[in-house]
């Protein structure tokens, strides 16, 4: 078994791996005689079919099993003894040739490598823009019409009186009409500013893709882009569509890069107790109110337990943590220039920023990317 490797671009290797029968024959016999000892095959005592049969049957598929097994685990032992810090995985080289199990006993497998780039991350010196949502008093007395719309009584209109305030929000919890105003305006805002805040984590990202100089292998992603997205022999992405996206497709693996550079800088660590309050914050909280005696902390805190118990919403809750706290690194370290801004004038940013990007969706129709984080 010999591997040799060699840069055929920047930071794209391509890794020779030369399999002489010696590396398989012993396994490969092993295996032919397990089969022996367990074939049931009519006309045969079981454990007494010739091994030329069950080679003749079983022979072809088991060598390209063992050949597979062979160049799998010593790509993975010579990208880990060699320290090399990879992007995705390793993907057949262009140049193979086709192999012939039939008459071939020594084979010779191509496989490039993408590697990461190193890169210099300044966030100070990134500008992005964040929204701060108000709620103008137009909008707070369309919610207050609604409310008495919504407990008239026949054609009587109710008035704005403590029984309609505790059956909007509870016993005591507003106390007049001022109050009542107040607490639309209050709760419109905290409502659409999670808009808002979303707005800004994608624009910063921009910006800080935009700013970050970062040298990538772009041959061997666009090739390992459509390897993916073309698995069980479906075209799904062509090398037009992919030369035509590979922008966004680069803006997402350079974000991908920036975040585990945060990440490792910053330390950032996430536990079990990060999740469950970000459910509870941002989950439960939509739907009763937080509740302030310790009975009822309990109650939300078991609840959140028995959602995390299922594996596809923890993950979810644990990347949307993690989401913030890079979010975090960034908003406290990039130039923020707030603004404040009716709601009905962001809703319009947002339409504009929506038609764009159909625009340009149109212009490239290809799938977005998948990006997995590293670890």
């Amino acid at each position: 078994m010999n591997i040799t490797s060699e840069t055929i671009a920047p930071l794209t290797l391509n890794l020779k791996l030369e399999i002489t029968e010696d590396d398989y024959k012993n396994n490969l016999k092993k295996t032919l005689n397990d089969y022996q000892r367990k074939a049931n095959i009519p006309g045969f005592r079981p454990g007494k079919v010739p091994l030329g049969m069950i080679q003749k049957m079983y022979g072809k598929a088991l060598l390209s099993e063992e050949l597979n097994k062979i160049v799998s685990e010593q790509l993975e032992k010579h990208i880990t003894d060699n320290k090399l810090q990879v992007l995705g995985h390793p993907i057949p080289s262009q140049h193979n040739d086709v192999a012939d199990l039939d008459t071939q006993v020594d084979f010779t497998f191509q496989f490039e490598v993408g590697l990461k780039p190193e890169f210099q991350l300044d966030l100070s010196t990134v500008k992005a823009t964040a929204h701060q949502i108000t709620v103008g008093d137009e909008m707070v007395q369309k919610s207050v019409d609604n409310i008495l719309d919504r407990f008239k009584e026949g054609d009587t209109v109710p008035e704005l009186n403590q029984d309609l305030f505790d059956k909007v929000y509870g016993k005591d919890a507003v106390k007049s009409e001022a109050e009542l105003r107040e607490r639309i305006r209050q709760d419109g805002e905290k409502m659409y500013q999670r808009e808002a805040d979303r707005k800004f984590a994608q624009d910063a990202k921009e910006a800080v893709v935009e700013a970050t100089s970062i040298e990538l292998p772009d041959d061997f992603l666009k090739r390992a882009w459509i390897l993916s997205a073309n698995q069980e022999g479906k075209e799904t992405l062509t090398q037009e569509q992919a030369d035509a996206d590979y922008p966004k497709y680069q803006a997402a693996v350079k974000w991908q890069l920036i975040e585990n550079k945060i990440t490792t800088d910053n330390n950032i660590q996430i536990t079990k107790n990060d999740v469950k309050d970000y459910y509870i914050t941002n989950v439960i909280s939509q739907y009763f109110p937080i509740p302030t005696d310790e009975e009822g902390k309990q109650r939300f805190s078991d609840f959140a337990e028995r959602m995390m118990g299922n594996q596809q919403e923890s993950h979810r809750f644990y990347e949307a943590v993690f989401q913030d706290k890079i979010m975090d690194v960034v908003r406290n370290t990039i130039q923020v220039t707030t603004q404040k801004i009716d709601f009905d004038d962001f809703v319009n940013i947002l339409k504009k920023q929506y038609d764009k990007d159909n625009d340009v969706a149109e212009a490239t129709p290809a799938q977005n990317p998948e990006i997995k984080k590293e670890d």
